[in-house]
């Protein structure tokens, strides 16, 4: 169960790798150009909006029923909550792939 409610008790950031790739083809569906991407992005502890405190939990535990309940982040936060940044991006070779 603790697994399960780790996230939202603890505020913490996780760093992780995202890959892309996109593709220009024409009308007869011939492809004319292909790219791929990575980027190393970081989510951190801080809200998009800094109004809400790091320590503010989006969501907490009734302790009477058990049940998840919202908290009182701002409109901001509830939409877009914490805030990623880019730590490093390339583009990649098709060998890399």
């Amino acid at each position: 169960m603790l697994a399960v409610l780790g996230n939202i008790l603890t505020t913490r950031d996780d760093t992780f790798t995202v890959r892309a790739y996109g593709e220009l083809a024409n009308r007869e569906g011939v492809v004319l150009s292909r790219a791929w991407c990575e980027a190393v992005v970081q989510r951190g502890i801080n809200y998009v909006d800094p109004v809400n405190s790091p320590e503010t939990p989006a969501r907490q535990v009734n302790m009477k029923s058990g049940a998840l309940e919202d908290t009182e982040l701002s409109a901001v936060n509830k939409a877009f909550g914490r805030k990623f940044n880019i730590v490093s991006f390339r583009w990649l070779s098709p060998e890399e792939v």
